[in-house]
């Protein structure tokens, strides 16, 4: 039986680039003289640089190279003396990259702050997916943050809300971890610091409209009071009362005052008939304050005015 020799061995692929962590199958083929597949061969497998790529599965003509750090590395299958290769070209991995590390928050109390969105990235090579959020709150309150991931796959954005209800005026803190079980466990993380604001001073009358009646000519007005409180935080100062008739109607007939500048107060409302004919008349009256946020707010009058000897 004549035995071929051995001319050299082939191993493909001949190249690879991988980022850490990847994986492939090389293969050997001990080759004849004029080409031919030379089975029964032995094959050694080596790596050049274990730190770079190492190997598994060594036996026999197919060998898992798998990427541990960046680098390059020479793969060689040998056979008889005769050796072929592989260089195998290692690239850094994926890595999840924020586009910040730290996010500041200001709120009112009982209420939602604006959103913010944070980057997400991919600062390696290769791709990252599967992505998944989760909150470790610092001690003190949670349940006030919610992380909203605007898609699984990189690159992306998350959006954080948080919230004021149920929280005291202060700061609180917390951490958003982003993860990537599919890519390896990869994790970075953004913490965020949420200032609760006392909400400011408002404005708000017991009722919003009053309704009054006179009998033609009566000399004595008619009159009604309305409780004036701060709904909100802080001290509501500088209330002022002003009455506001529509446009072509009978002026005149209503005053308004305030017991105090300071909330609570009490607003009170007159109105007299003396002068104006059988009717109904409306006006308005405007409390409002300087106090930076505060809105006005108005208390709607109706004052029918009724036959003599007749109060509505």
């Amino acid at each position: 039986m004549v035995v071929v020799e051995l001319d050299r061995v082939r191993v493909e692929p001949a190249s690879r680039t991988l980022v850490e962590g990847e994986s492939f199958a090389a293969t050997a083929t001990p080759l004849g003289p004029d080409g031919e597949v030379l089975s029964g061969r032995s094959i050694v497998w080596s790596t050049s640089d274990p730190s770079v790529a190492t190997l598994s599965g060594t036996a026999g003509s197919q060998v898992t190279v798998t990427a541990q750090s960046v680098g390059t590395a020479r793969i060689e299958a040998t056979s008889e003396g005769r050796r072929g290769a592989v260089t195998v070209d290692v690239l850094e991995g994926p890595s999840l990259v924020l586009s910040t590390s730290r996010v500041d928050l200001v709120g009112r109390q009982g209420q939602l702050a604006p959103s913010v969105e944070v980057g997400i990235a991919n600062g390696g090579n290769g791709s990252i997916s599967g992505l998944q959020s989760s909150v470790e709150y610092r001690p003190g309150a949670v349940g006030w943050l919610t992380v909203g991931l605007n898609g699984t796959t990189v690159p992306t954005t998350a959006t954080l809300v948080a919230s004021g209800v149920g929280l005291p005026v202060g700061k609180v803190e917390a951490v958003v971890r982003i993860t990537s079980p599919d890519a390896g466990g990869l994790s970075a993380s953004v913490n965020v610091v949420f200032e609760v604001q006392r909400p400011p001073p408002t404005i708000d009358l017991a009722s919003n409209t009053v309704g009054l009646g006179a009998s033609f000519g009566n000399p004595v007005p008619a009159t009604a009071s309305v409780p004036v409180v701060n709904g909100g935080g802080g001290t509501l100062t500088g209330l002022a009362a002003q009455v506001e008739y529509p446009a072509g109607g009978r002026q005149g007939w209503l005053t308004a005052t305030l017991s105090g500048s300071t909330a609570p107060a009490t607003l009170g409302v007159s109105a007299l008939a003396t002068g104006l004919p059988i009717g109904v008349y409306t006006a308005r009256v405007a409390v409002a304050s300087p106090v930076a946020e505060v809105s006005p707010v108005y208390l709607d009058v109706s004052f029918q005015v009724a036959p003599p000897g007749g109060v509505p």
